[in-house]
């Protein structure tokens, strides 16, 4: 619970450490009672947005879960994500890799491979469901791997473990703000 938010918020914080990032978040779309209808893809990058799933209504049937995906934002995304990965920055950012991922091969899972190796993606922070954790840790193979677990007593800590966890990296790395 929170886990997009709680990376939101770490965002200016990383940037303020003299981080570049790139890829994307995944934040909420809510309608006038802030009740959620969908989730927008948000490109770190460019700063650009896409609806990438709305909640289907009755008679709908759903690409992943309760989502209809727009196969259009999925395009863009992927190549948001293509370009990410590509992009001379110190953290990718995915919000998020999951079922779509890690089941059916679809998705972003083309990031897998390349978020396994720790020099092609040193620093990464990923989203994942809690449920999920433990396979998306396997199959990437890194030993070098920091899980934050947010939840609705820590969420408001989250960002700030973030933001300290990014500095530490800086300096063991001392790789940001070349």
């Amino acid at each position: 619970m929170g886990k997009t938010t709680a990376c939101w918020k770490a965002l200016p914080g990383l940037r303020s450490t003299g981080a570049r990032l790139a890829g994307f978040v995944a934040p909420p779309l809510l309608n006038g009672t802030g009740n959620k209808t969908g989730v927008e893809l948000l490109d770190l990058s460019t700063g650009v947005h896409q609806t990438f799933a709305k909640i289907v209504q009755a008679g709908e049937t759903p690409t992943v879960g309760v989502y209809r995906m727009s196969p259009d934002a999925i395009e863009w995304a992927r190549g948001v994500m293509a370009a990410a990965l590509l992009a001379d920055v110190d953290w990718l950012v995915i919000d998020e890799i999951g079922p779509l991922e890690l089941h059916l091969g679809d998705g972003f899972a083309f990031a897998l491979e390349p978020l396994s190796d720790p020099v092609r993606v040193p620093n990464a922070i990923v989203i994942v469901r809690e449920g999920l954790v433990a396979e998306l840790a396997e199959r990437l193979g890194r030993t070098d791997v920091i899980v934050l677990h947010v939840s609705e007593e820590n969420r408001t800590t989250v960002p700030a473990q973030l933001i300290r966890l990014a500095r530490e990296a800086q300096v063991q790395t001392g790789e940001m703000s070349r």
